[in-house]
């Protein structure tokens, strides 16, 4: 089974970023923006340096880099960067982020344009763009991490077992996830969202992140590191553990010949989908297997032992 969309959640953090960033680089542009054209480069004003000066004094400087406002610096690219921010058609806002990042090589926005096109492709399902754009971001922006986590969860769901490709996309996918997570404290707070809402968002993203270090584990058939994985995104996300994490932790628990702690997996998989599904038709198809296993007669639990069928969630 294969999702090419990432959680809701993080969709929705990724837009409150964005929203943020466009109000963060229109405040930077006022403060820094001479108001007529001059020769001489722009300087921040004083407010601005002792605010600067105050933060740098009270928090690390890995989190004042990671923090920092992206700032235009002419009018001339002021203009330009708010003439593509304002598409509302992906493949334009693509075509103007690709043009606005060789019109202004130096620029410290074009990152944020690619991950606005990166959003509106999302928002449109489509998966193969999606992982375009966040390739793009991470070209100017290497420690993003909701480009990260796209480009992770992409190329984790999108890889099947016969792809030429599939060691190197595995690959990359856990590089992104384990650079998502290393860097997760590195996201601002948007504006509009309280503490408790921020934490749990924040939640979500690193249980994502374990979700997709679960995943390639499951498709590499290393399904000890799975069960670790999947538990560890279960722990961050709770209730909103997806029903498809829990059968593919039913399936390595199965894997692992652990058939009660395989069966309490298909349960909750069962419990968490909805009636008529691909994860409920599948997860029920799962238990009904593990149930011919459970018998006292070990042996005879061996000899009754069929393999996970080949459509099995192994390819989500």
């Amino acid at each position: 089974m294969e999702s090419g969309t990432v959680k809701k959640v993080i969709l929705a953090l990724m837009m409150l970023m964005l929203a943020a960033g466009a109000a963060v680089a229109q405040t930077a542009a006022a403060q820094t923006l001479p108001a007529a054209p001059a020769a001489a480069p722009a300087t921040p004003s004083a407010a601005a340096s002792a605010a600067a000066s105050s933060a740098a004094s009270t928090a690390p400087q890995a989190n004042q880099e990671a923090r920092k406002a992206p700032q235009p610096k002419t009018q001339e690219e002021y203009d330009a960067f708010q003439a593509a921010s304002a598409l509302t058609d992906a493949a334009k806002l693509e075509a103007a982020a690709t043009e606005f990042a060789q019109r202004y090589p130096e620029s410290e926005l074009r990152g944020y344009l690619f991950q606005q096109a990166m959003g509106q492709y999302q928002a449109l399902g489509d998966g193969d763009k999606s992982l375009a754009m966040a390739r793009a971001v991470l070209k100017y922006e290497p420690n993003n991490p909701v480009a990260l986590l796209t480009a992770a969860q992409m190329l984790s769901e999108r890889t099947h077992e016969f792809d030429l490709d599939r060691n190197e996309r595995l690959s990359e996918a856990e590089a992104d996830a384990r650079n998502a997570l290393r860097h997760a404290n590195e996201v601002p707070p948007p504006a509009g969202m309280n503490a408790a809402q921020f934490a749990e968002v924040m939640a979500q993203l690193r249980g994502t992140a374990h979700e997709v270090l679960g995943t390639v584990s499951f498709k590499r058939a290393e399904y000890f590191n799975a069960i670790k994985e999947f538990n560890a995104a279960i722990n961050e996300e709770r209730e909103r553990t997806d029903a498809v994490v829990y059968l593919r932790l039913a399936v390595s628990h199965d894997k692992s010949e652990d058939v009660q702690s395989a069966l309490r997996a298909a349960d909750k998989a069962i419990a968490g989908s909805a009636t008529g599904s691909q994860v409920r038709l599948l997860a029920e198809r799962e238990k009904n297997r593990l149930l011919k296993l459970a018998t006292p007669d070990l042996q005879e639990q061996k000899d009754r032992r069929s393999p996970v069928p080949e459509n099995s969630p192994t390819a989500r």
